[in-house]
């Protein structure tokens, strides 16, 4: 099996989902149990909700700006830099949230960080997948991006349990910063 998708996805393909990967994983080990987070900072249920709007609204609302700016980047990499250098702050900013109001502008960060990361990953992704194979590069992809999620919720939930939020905030975070230095380090050639 990794010698057909070693052959099918070409180095930035492998490169790509690797910090993809890396990413969904960092951001799911705190979704699932985001609610008990929210609980025990003292909200409920409509802090819950409140929080996931203002993150999807600013995710929502900043991509369609980010992409007119990605569009215009000579090295659209850097806009995934910058965006997994934006979710590390943020997952540190966790850290240290002990009210809503802190909660609230973590949301405004993490959703900054996605509306940069998601137009130039799609942008970067598509230019290296070909026409006779693109739905099973897209294939491969989507499908981790079901597992890989998965086993980060699995993982993060279990590390909570035994050790508190503040671990997978510290580990969602150092994902984050090795993705952008992974980005940095990479030969530009490569995407």
């Amino acid at each position: 099996m990794y010698k057909i998708h070693q052959s099918l996805l070409n180095k930035p393909l492998r490169s790509l989902i690797l910090v993809s990967s890396l990413f969904m994983f960092a951001f799911n080990m705190f979704s699932p149990i985001f609610a008990i987070f929210v609980e025990k900072i003292g909200g409920g249920i409509t802090t819950a909700s409140t929080a996931s709007a203002i993150y999807l609204a600013v995710a929502g609302v900043l991509t369609f700006l980010a992409s007119k700016f990605i569009t215009k980047m000579k090295e659209k990499e850097l806009a995934i830099v910058g965006a997994q250098i934006i979710l590390g702050i943020g997952y540190v900013m966790y850290c240290f949230t002990k009210n809503v109001g802190m909660f609230f502008a973590v949301q405004v960060v993490l959703g900054i960080g996605e509306a940069l990361y998601w137009p130039a990953f799609h942008a970067l992704y598509a230019l290296h997948t070909n026409d006779k194979e693109s739905i099973a590069q897209w294939g491969v992809y989507d499908g981790l991006a079901y597992l890989v999620p998965a086993v980060g919720a699995a993982i993060g939930g279990y590390l909570v349990a035994l050790f508190g939020f503040n671990s997978i905030f510290t580990i969602m975070a150092i994902l984050s910063f090795m993705n952008a230095l992974y980005l940095i380090i990479l030969p530009r050639k490569v995407l």
